[in-house]
């Protein structure tokens, strides 16, 4: 196992949409797993407007996502037409950092594309459509997976 000095700085940013409880207790479990060395702070954007056009809506969170990152900040966008990776690859991204990762999950019409187009990279899971509490989770799951990976842990299994 690798020995590391600084904790990683994570931050998903997230359209909001309902909490059921048992999907906030599932995610608080993965994030007390991943404190020692992953250092996760979840940021829900919601609003209440209404849009005459999806278009409208997608720009609009796209500024809501835009003030929640720095300048010159490193963020990936998920997005089903992005780049697949396993999830080796996955924890070789998140420990390859050396700076506060920013990943972003859309609303339900996706990210305005100004955004994705300033993104590092855009990161597939799947050619498939998930809700955002599920889709959430497995974002977690997988960067709690990057963690187990990373520390050689038994969780990820070969």
């Amino acid at each position: 196992m690798e020995s590391r000095k600084t904790v990683i700085k994570v931050k998903l940013i997230y359209i909001k949409n309902n909490k059921t409880k048992y999907i906030q207790d599932f995610e608080n479990d993965l994030i007390n797993r991943m404190r020692s060395l992953i250092d996760i702070t979840m940021i829900p954007i919601s609003h209440k407007k209404k849009f005459s056009s999806n278009d409208e809506l997608i720009k609009y969170e796209g500024e809501l996502i835009s003030k929640e990152l720095k300048d010159n900040c490193i963020f990936y966008c998920f997005d089903k037409k992005g780049s697949k990776f396993s999830s080796e690859e996955f924890s070789e991204l998140i420990f390859s950092q050396n700076q506060i990762i920013n990943f972003i999950i859309g609303g339900a019409y996706g990210i305005c594309e100004k955004i994705k187009m300033k993104a590092s990279k855009i990161i597939s899971f799947s050619d498939m459509e998930f809700s955002h509490e599920i889709f959430r989770l497995m974002a977690l799951e997988q960067i709690y997976r990057a963690k187990c990976i990373y520390t050689n842990h038994p969780y990820h299994q070969n």
